[in-house]
């Protein structure tokens, strides 16, 4: 927290001193790295445990399907606003640059502008979010920042948990199917084979546990693929 607000005090100072806009866009750097100090001590501060969010009963493409939420904990949060304060710092380095110096600082700073401003930006739009997950008597669906991943629940062969998230394994030749909601460079890298199911940073001790028991019990009633 001390590191934080020293270097948002050499910032400030800097950009007092300036004499050019320019001069003061870059300085300005210093304020946003502070900030962004500041802001991974918020987040990395621990999560105290708390109840998942309560399943939903909803229609799912047909099928009657229960809804698991997923909650925006403080590290996206926290993650979006840095994304923001990025983006937003090379937009305006580009422009002003662009205009007081030549127009190459607005082909510089385009890319990462774009690149930055597209997570908050496809958040905002329901593109890359946290998402949930439904459980169908025939499937079982997972959203989760910008790809959606499904696998049929007579193809699930073995389920994982894990301390943050379930893996659900398919069995034999089976495979998970995917479709990207997001262009390539947001979308999250999901596992090249499972099925994984993210579990709440904040949820209590066991919940992956429960989550794998209510899927194997899941798959046990669901008719086996024949061959």
């Amino acid at each position: 927290m001390l590191l934080g607000l020293g270097v948002v005090a050499v910032g400030v100072a800097l950009v007092r001193d300036s004499e050019t806009a320019f001069g003061a866009t870059g300085a300005s750097m210093f304020v946003v790295l502070g900030a962004i100090v500041l802001l991974s001590f918020v987040a990395l501060r621990p999560v105290s445990a708390r109840p998942a969010p309560a399943a939903q009963q909803v229609t799912w493409e047909g099928e009657p399907a229960q809804f698991h939420p997923h909650r925006a904990d403080r590290r996206r949060i926290v993650g979006m606003i840095v994304l923001t304060l990025l983006g937003g710092w090379f937009a305006v380095m580009g422009v002003v640059g662009a205009v007081e110096e030549t127009w190459l600082w607005a082909v510089l700073a385009a890319v990462p502008a774009v690149y930055f401003l597209g997570f908050p930006v496809l958040g905002a739009l329901g593109r890359f979010r946290v998402g949930g997950w439904w459980l169908t008597p025939t499937r079982v669906v997972v959203e989760h920042h910008g790809v959606r991943s499904e696998l049929s629940l007579g193809d699930v062969g073995t389920v994982t948990p894990w301390s943050r998230s379930v893996h659900v394994a398919p069995s034999g030749s089976a495979t998970t199917s995917r479709r990207s909601l997001t262009p390539m460079p947001w979308r999250a890298r999901p596992h090249p084979v499972d099925l994984v199911i993210p579990v709440d940073a904040g949820a209590a001790p066991g919940a992956s546990e429960d989550l794998a028991a209510l899927l194997r019990g899941a798959a046990r009633s669901a008719p086996r693929r024949s061959g």
